[in-house]
């Protein structure tokens, strides 16, 4: 089903139904994806697991042989655990990258698919972070021109459509109904809402999210993890072993922050290659070598 056809089909619905809806999706992380041009981009929410008090939006350049310019965008909304998608927490946007030098690869596939002016202009005398937020900024309008503000918004979908909600969030996405509707001025079991009605408060919704996010901070971070499986698309086992590399990883005294971010970064791998795991077609298209399913495979057991 197309994902804007989903937003046509808002039906009030009370706990129970979502409970169930929720229930029926089990704990993993579900991916939307769809392709943008010649690029794919996958989406998700992930909520629980993590105990920042921020609401983010990650954005992560996977390497993907699959596509013709090497890479799939992911986009991952992280919540804490009991946080509903509407809340007060600080927002943040993080923009992860194999190196500093695939910014300029970012930047080409974004001016190819979003067609951003702003991006094609020269890039002289900006600074990281203001080079952050425009690609931020055009992932943002890529996110809403493919999925309709679904991510975005995410579980107030799973409110408004229960079936088309399990399908793009994690079990627990929204942990306190009680609190979400408090706080977005809903009752879902007794209030009894137009369809019209309730697709104008998701939209007051998504605005107000997108406006927050926009406005927050917003930074680069080189993670360790996209670099291993970038070099070993480009490699065979006797150059470069992904999995001494992950070893190494695993192994550092890296800050909690970055392991958090090494985390995400499994969690956003995995889910570019769930397909490929178990599919010799995918394998070969995706140039993948035994090394590097046993790496992929490894993420998986290990943050996925």
């Amino acid at each position: 089903m197309k994902i804007q056809n989903w937003l046509n089909g808002l039906a009030q619905s009370g706990y129970s139904s979502l409970a169930g809806s929720f229930q029926a999706a089990g704990s993993g992380v579900n991916y939307l994806s769809e392709l943008a041009g010649n690029m794919r981009l996958f989406g998700s929410s992930i909520s629980g697991g993590y105990e920042q008090q921020v609401d983010e939006r990650h954005y992560l350049l996977v390497p993907d042989a699959r596509n013709p310019d090497g890479y799939s965008i992911v986009v991952l909304r992280v919540l804490p655990d009991d946080v509903p998608p509407i809340n007060d927490l600080p927002k943040r946007r993080l923009l992860h990258l194999p190196n500093l030098e695939s910014e300029a690869m970012l930047r080409h596939l974004l001016v190819e698919q979003a067609k951003s002016q702003e991006l094609a202009k020269p890039q002289d005398g900006k600074t990281l972070a203001c080079r952050a937020r425009e690609l931020a900024d055009a992932i943002d309008a890529l996110d809403k021109q493919v999925f309709g503000g679904v991510l975005l918004i995410g579980g107030l979908v799973a409110v408004f459509n229960p079936v088309a909600g399990a399908a793009i969030a994690a079990k627990s996405l929204i942990p306190s109904l009680a609190m979400f509707a408090s706080k977005y001025g809903l009752q879902v079991a007794e209030e009894k809402l137009s369809d019209a009605e309730m697709a104008r408060r998701a939209k007051e919704a998504e605005t107000t999210l997108a406006k927050e996010f926009t406005q927050s901070d917003t930074r680069v971070v080189v993670n360790d993890l996209l670099d291993v499986l970038q070099r070993a698309l480009v490699t065979n086992e006797a150059d470069f072993d992904p999995m001494l590399a992950f070893v190494e990883i695993r192994q550092s005294d890296e800050e909690p922050e970055q392991r958090r971010f090494q985390k995400i970064a499994a969690q956003a791998i995995v889910g570019v290659y769930a397909d490929a795991l178990g599919d010799p077609t995918e394998q070969n298209l995706a140039q993948l070598g035994p090394e590097d399913l046993r790496f992929l495979r490894l993420l998986q057991s290990t943050w996925a």
